[in-house]
């Protein structure tokens, strides 16, 4: 998912062996929120972070260009109001007045322009680079053919910043709310180099300001009294732990040292549900897991084949059974989550046909396209090795052989070569996900459009590219919902992918924490700030 936040955290395959009581601690620390991350962070620059416990923490210490809301919505943050052109192509913002840095330096236009430059050059490695890439000149700056200060991007004032695209983005306001657009105090950096964003001489433009850090310990951040909306920051002190145990995190939140875990254990998410009740948050997580079918081999060029493949694939066995850690069964190219459901109807016109149907449907196909008992379709199925895909595998493999005599092939690979494999072409049919940067449209549809290396599957469709390309034009957001949508359809009908089940992330809650609504947070993008204590 290109250089993908996993931004939904996925439960860990870790045991528990004690998990029989809730917290008797019910009351807070002293204004004190207490957050548990599986694994410490490997940075601390907005620019450079490429995982979803990195942006946890600095979620919180910045804020893009525009803010998120808690259903992942664009929203004003440093950019109080914005225009767009009449051919989407420039984008006016207008910055509040009272920005400051959190060393009370205030906040200009150019620092943002400092920062975007920053963000696209190749010497700064940032992984998300990519979300500026229908900037003016930012493919030829990424690619070291133009320097950065020729970026589409300039301070016409001190509170007034223009961007110019090259081409239609219609989910870049999406993209601006994200931490990498941030502004940032040029001064500090190249004062301190890659040491800049060390708690000793970080400079925030957030609710939070970063205090200290232990590696492999804890993380403070304390509020930052120059943040302009500082007064509705209700908690004076972040920690963030990090515990590689799912056990020892489960521990603290019931001895009432944790307030909010970062998961719980998949193999003990019934227990844990019982047990805890309404603490226990289970969110659909804005992305899914999915297999990816070789179009390119003559034995798949058939689309019956493709489609009898995905009919017999039992998804509630899957998700309710098999994996049974809160997924969801999906029936579609997009989640029903994405832009508040708007692509939601989006499904199979067999998802609710009983399973024997489906079953019947999809032998009907086999055979039509020549496969039978004497003649079975034989395929190999690739996963990386861990227990989750194997479990999937294994049962997907078996609903395949009962229901239609394929001959499947497990073949497991170590991840780097299982990924290779995959994007070399070198596989049959191969266990795939995807996970979205931002609440819009656009971040599923390089999975289906043509020449992209988000394609697996190599299943070009044209006309499927002309309708993605002119909704991305479209002004009247109704219309362009439409032509999205009926582009998705023909995705579809050519079964170039199997989805299986919507992912969700898992997270205790104590009770007292108040302000925060998980469940329309799909992309798990959370900010202490919304947070206070009842």
């Amino acid at each position: 998912m290109n250089a993908k936040l996993t931004l939904g955290l996925l439960s860990l395959l870790v045991g528990l062996n004690a998990c029989s009581r809730q917290s008797n601690n019910q009351t807070h620390p002293q204004n004190s929120l207490r957050v548990d991350l599986v694994a410490d962070i490997n940075t601390t620059d907005p620019q450079k972070v490429n995982d979803q416990y990195a942006y946890r923490v600095l979620n919180d210490s910045f804020e893009g260009l525009l803010d998120l809301n808690q259903s992942n919505q664009p929203i004003p943050g440093m950019a109080i109001e914005w225009k767009v052109s009449a051919d989407k192509l420039v984008y006016t913002f207008n910055l509040r007045h009272d920005l400051k840095f959190s060393d009370g330096t205030p906040i200009r236009a150019k620092d943002f322009v400092y920062s975007w430059q920053r963000l696209v050059d190749p010497k700064t490695a940032a992984a998300y680079a990519f979300i500026l890439k229908n900037l003016q000149n930012a493919p030829a700056i990424m690619t070291g053919k133009a320097t950065p200060n020729q970026l589409g991007i300039k301070a016409l004032d001190d509170y007034t910043l223009q961007v110019n695209l090259s081409q239609a983005d219609p989910a870049f306001l999406n993209k601006a709310a994200l931490i990498v657009t941030t502004a940032l105090e040029s001064a500090v950096i190249n004062k301190f180099a890659d040491q800049w964003s060390d708690p000793k001489h970080i400079v925030t433009t957030g609710a939070y300001k970063l205090d200290s850090r232990i590696v492999n310990g804890t993380i403070k951040a304390l509020k930052n009294p120059y943040y302009y909306n500082a007064p509705e920051v209700k908690i004076a002190q972040v920690e963030y732990t990090a515990h590689t145990d799912r056990n020892s995190a489960l521990a603290a939140y019931e001895t009432g040292n944790l307030d909010i875990t970062a998961n719980v254990p998949i193999d003990q998410y019934n227990s844990i549900k019982a047990n805890f009740g309404k603490q226990l948050n289970t969110v659909q997580n804005e992305g899914f897991a999915y297999y990816s079918i070789n179009t390119q081999l003559a034995k798949f060029k058939d689309v019956r084949v493709r489609q009898a493949l995905s009919m017999v694939v039992d998804r509630k066995i899957l998700a309710n059974n098999i994996l049974a850690a809160g997924q969801f069964p999906m029936y579609s190219y997009v989640t029903p989550t994405l832009e508040d459901g708007e692509y939601g109807s989006i499904i199979y016109d067999w998802t609710n046909q009983p399973y024997t149907e489906q079953v019947t449907a999809a032998q009907q196909l086999y055979a039509a396209a020549g496969y039978s008992e004497k003649h079975p379709l034989e395929v190999t199925l690739s996963y990386s090795n861990n227990d989750e895909s194997k479990k999937v595998a294994l049962a997907i493999a078996s609903m395949w052989s009962k229901a239609l005599g394929v001959k499947v092939t497990v073949a497991s690979y170590e991840w780097k070569v299982f990924i290779d494999n995959r994007k070399n072409g070198a596989f049959e049919i191969a266990r795939n996900s995807w996970g979205a940067d931002y609440n819009f449209i656009t971040t599923y549809t390089p999975l289906y459009s043509c020449n992209t290396g988000e394609n697996v599957s190599r299943l070009c469709l044209p006309l499927v590219d002309k309708l993605f390309a002119h909704a991305a034009l479209e002004n009247n957001s109704e219309l362009q919902q439409q032509e999205y949508a009926q582009g998705l359809k023909l995705a579809m009908e050519q079964y170039g992918i199997i989805p299986l089940y919507q992912n969700s992330y898992t997270t205790l809650v104590k009770p007292y924490v108040d302000g925060l609504d998980l469940h329309t947070n799909s992309l798990n993008l959370v900010q202490s700030k919304w947070i206070s204590f009842k």
